[in-house]
C-alpha cells in the first residue's frame, strides 16, 4: 500500500481519508501483536500527514514523501531509548516537549512516532501529559505498542486507539506464497502456527534451526509430562543446553499442550501442529487434560520468570519440580 508493507488496507484507508478531510486527531495509539506491521503503518500515516499534496496524500512523489520513505524526513521523529538506556524516561520526554515547541521544518505536520510504548516509564508518561495541555496544531503523536492497557489511563483517555487485529488465513496465504513460493508444502502448518501474524512467518522460514528445535522440543515434551522423577533432570539439562532459545521452547511446549487438549476433546481439526499430529496423539494418551492445563500454567510462569532475567538453571529446576502431575 503506497509502497509500504501493510496488512490492514481498509483501516489505513480510513486513517488517510481523515488526513484528506482535515479530521485527523493529534494523538494515536497503534495497538496489536508484534509482527502485524504497526511500525510500517505508522510510517505510512506519518507520510500522509506530512505530504505536500493533502488531497491525495501520501502522493509518493513530493519531496516530503520521498524523505518519509527513506526515514529522513526531518518532520517525522522516531522516539526510542538512548543507546545506553533500556527505557524512555522523563528526561527524554522533556527533550521531546522542547522539540514540539519548534515548528515543522517544511511541512504541515510534525509527527512523533514512539516506536515501543512499552518502554515508556510511568514518569515519562506523566511528563508526556504536559505536552497535551496545549498541543500545537501541527503536532501528531503515534505510540506503537502491543498492549495499550499497560499505559496510564490518563494517556489512554487522550489518545485515539487504533487496533491492528490478526489477519485472515487468505491474507496469510497470499503473503507467504508471494514471498516464499517454495513453502507450499509447509503452508498449512505455517498459516496455523502464525495465527494471523504475517511477520512470524518470516522468522520461522528464515530460521535454519526452527525445524530441529521444534522437533527436539516435541521429544522433550514426553519428559515434561512424564511421571518419572528422573525426567526432570533430563529436562533441566535440555533447557540449560538451549538456554538462548528457552523462550521459543516454552512457546513450542504451550502449543503442543494446547493441541493435546484439543485432541482429547475431539477437536483435532483445530490443532496448530498438524504435521506432528501422530506424536501428539501418543502424548495425549500419557496425560489427562487437567494435567495438561496445570503444566501449561507452570510454563507460562516460567516464561514470566525468564522475562525477569531469572537464571535458566533456576527456572528449569523450578519447572521440573512444579510440573509434577496433580
Amino acid at each position: 500500500m503506497y509502497g509500504y508493507e501493510i496488512f490492514h488496507d481498509e483501516l489505513m484507508k480510513n486513517l488517510i481519508e481523515s488526513v484528506h478531510l482535515g479530521q485527523n486527531s493529534h494523538a494515536y495509539i497503534f495497538e496489536g501483536k508484534k509482527g502485524l506491521g504497526k511500525h510500517n503503518a505508522a510510517r505510512l500515516f506519518a507520510a500522509a500527514l506530512t505530504c505536500s499534496n493533502t488531497d491525495i496524500a501520501p502522493c509518493g512523489a513530493c519531496h516530503s514523501c520521498t524523505l518519509a520513505k527513506a526515514d529522513t524526513n526531518p518532520d517525522i521523529i522516531y522516539v526510542s531509548p538512548k543507546k545506553d538506556k533500556k527505557s524512555i524516561g522523563a528526561d527524554d520526554m522533556r527533550e521531546l516537549e522542547e522539540d514540539v515547541a519548534v515548528k515543522p521544518f517544511s511541512f504541515s505536520h510534525k509527527v512523533y512516532i514512539i516506536e515501543d510504548g512499552a518502554l515508556l516509564t510511568e514518569q515519562a508518561q506523566n511528563t508526556f501529559l504536559k505536552t497535551f495541555e496545549e498541543p500545537p496544531e501541527y503536532a501528531v503523536f503515534i505510540i506503537v505498542i502491543e498492549k495499550s492497557t499497560i499505559l496510564l489511563p490518563t494517556i489512554l483517555s487522550r489518545f485515539t486507539t487504533v487496533h491492528f487485529s490478526e489477519v485472515s488465513d487468505s491474507i496469510m496465504k497470499k503473503y507467504i506464497m508471494d514471498k516464499y513460493p517454495d513453502e507450499q508444502e509447509r503452508l498449512p502448518f505455517l498459516i496455523k502456527y502464525c495465527g494471523g501474524v504475517p511477520k512470524i512467518a518470516d522468522s520461522v522460514i528464515n530460521d535454519g534451526d526452527f525445524d530441529s528445535l521444534r522437533s527436539g522440543a516435541l521429544e522433550k515434551l514426553f519428559s515434561l509430562i512424564s511421571t518419572d522423577k528422573l525426567s526432570s533432570f533430563t529436562l533441566q539439562n535440555y533447557l540449560d543446553e538451549n538456554k538462548e532459545k528457552a523462550d521459543i521452547i516454552f512457546d513450542f511446549w504451550l502449543s503442543f499442550l494446547r493441541d493435546i487438549i484439543l485432541i482429547q476433546t475431539a477437536a483435532s481439526e483445530e490443532i496448530i501442529n498438524i504435521d506432528k499430529k501422530d506424536s501428539l496423539m501418543q502424548a495425549a494418551v500419557k496425560i489427562n487434560s487437567q494435567n495438561a492445563v496445570h503444566i501449561s500454567d507452570k510454563i507460562i510462569n516460567a516464561e514470566k520468570m525468564l522475562s525477569r532475567y531469572v537464571n535458566i538453571k533456576a527456572i528449569s529446576m523450578w519447572l521440573g519440580l512444579n510440573t509434577t502431575k496433580i
